[in-house]
C-alpha cells in the first residue's frame, strides 16, 4: 500500500474519487477536474490531498482531503479533514487508518494543535471510525452562508 501527497497530475483521480464519495452520500458531484487543478495545487492552493494506491502507478483507491486554517485565539495552525474516502472494495483493511495517520503527520508538521473532522450527522459508520482513531465529538453551532447571502452581504459595502 502506498500513501502519498497528491500532485497536479493526480487531478483526474481526485475528481473521480470525490464524485464516487458524493454519489455514495446522495450529493451531486461539485468538484470537477478543473476545480481540483485550480484550487488544489500551486502557491494559493485551498486544500491538500493524500492518495492511496495498492502499488506505484496503480489505480487510486482512496483519498484524504484537508484544508489548513489558523486558530486566531490560540495562535496556532489548525487542520480540517473534509473528506476521507476509500473505494468500497478496499474497505475494512486498515487503509482509512493509514490515510488518517498521514493527515495527522501533516497536521503535526505544520504545527496544528487540533484536527477538526467533518462528517454527516447521519453517517454512523464514519462517526464510529473517527471515534476509534481517537477523535471526540464536539457540539458546535455551525453557520453557513449561501452564495446568494455572500453576494447580498458583500453588496452592502458598496
Amino acid at each position: 500500500m502506498l500513501i502519498r501527497r497528491a500532485v497536479a497530475r493526480d487531478a483526474d483521480a481526485i475528481a473521480k474519487l470525490a464524485k464516487a464519495a458524493a454519489a455514495e452520500e446522495g450529493w451531486p458531484a461539485g468538484l470537477d477536474v478543473d476545480r481540483v487543478r485550480a484550487h488544489g495545487f500551486g502557491p494559493t492552493s485551498l486544500f491538500e490531498v493524500w492518495l492511496a494506491q495498492e502499488r506505484p502507478n496503480g489505480a487510486m483507491i482512496g483519498q484524504a482531503v484537508i484544508t489548513k486554517s489558523y486558530d486566531f485565539r490560540r495562535g496556532v495552525p489548525s487542520v480540517t479533514l473534509c473528506e476521507l474516502y476509500i473505494a468500497p472494495e478496499q474497505r475494512r483493511g486498515g487503509l482509512a487508518r493509514k490515510l488518517m495517520s498521514a493527515v495527522a503527520q501533516r497536521a503535526r508538521e505544520i504545527g496544528a494543535r487540533e484536527l477538526a473532522i467533518t462528517t454527516g450527522v447521519e453517517n454512523e459508520v464514519a462517526q464510529r471510525f473517527f471515534a476509534a482513531v481517537g477523535a471526540k465529538p464536539q457540539q458546535a453551532a455551525v453557520f453557513m452562508m449561501s452564495a446568494d447571502g455572500i453576494e447580498w452581504l458583500a453588496a452592502e459595502g458598496l
